[in-house]
């Protein structure tokens, strides 16, 4: 009950920040990718149907509030849990340091598969703002990671010991 608690209320609160405050705050000049931490989290701590359901459906509500093609997101979403979830069998992923790698190399994925499928399907003009944006997007995001895994790390705990 409470995981999923956490997943609805974690979505809805990165939604608002990546996708109403941060750019009010910077404007154009990058974007943070939260859902993404979270789908790197889901990869690295929950190996089940679930977890690729909840990944599938944070990358389609992402979807509907990025203006992009419908599924575009959700098929990145999706992917980026696969890649985490075959790789977090040979990985042991602890330390901040580690965290921001993984987050900042699926990040990357996430925006290089995204610009493969729009560059396939609409062209190259989407393509080259996206692309542009990729640096500090990838940075901003990797180095949030940290603190937001600490924060689901613990209302984790707090499940396990409420069923307790």
């Amino acid at each position: 009950m409470r995981q999923g608690t956490t997943l609805i209320l974690y979505t809805l609160f990165a939604l608002l920040l990546q996708s109403a405050i941060v750019p009010l705050l910077v404007g154009n000049a990058f974007t943070i990718d939260l859902l993404v931490i979270y789908v790197v989290y889901l990869g690295m701590r929950r190996h089940s149907v679930g977890a690729v359901i909840a990944s599938f459906v944070l990358g389609y509500l992402q979807d509907t509030i990025s203006g992009t093609a419908y599924g575009l997101h959700a098929f990145t979403m999706t992917l980026v849990y696969t890649l985490v979830h075959v790789t977090s069998r040979h990985l042991w992923v602890e330390n901040a340091l580690s965290q921001i790698a993984v987050v900042g190399v699926a990040a990357t994925i996430k925006h290089l598969a995204a610009a493969l499928v729009l560059a396939l399907f609409w062209g190259s003009g989407e393509v080259g703002t996206m692309l542009g944006a990729l640096g500090w997007s990838v940075v901003v995001t990797a180095l949030l990671s940290p603190p937001v895994f600490a924060i689901l790390e613990r209302a984790d705990e707090l499940a396990v010991e409420e069923r307790d």
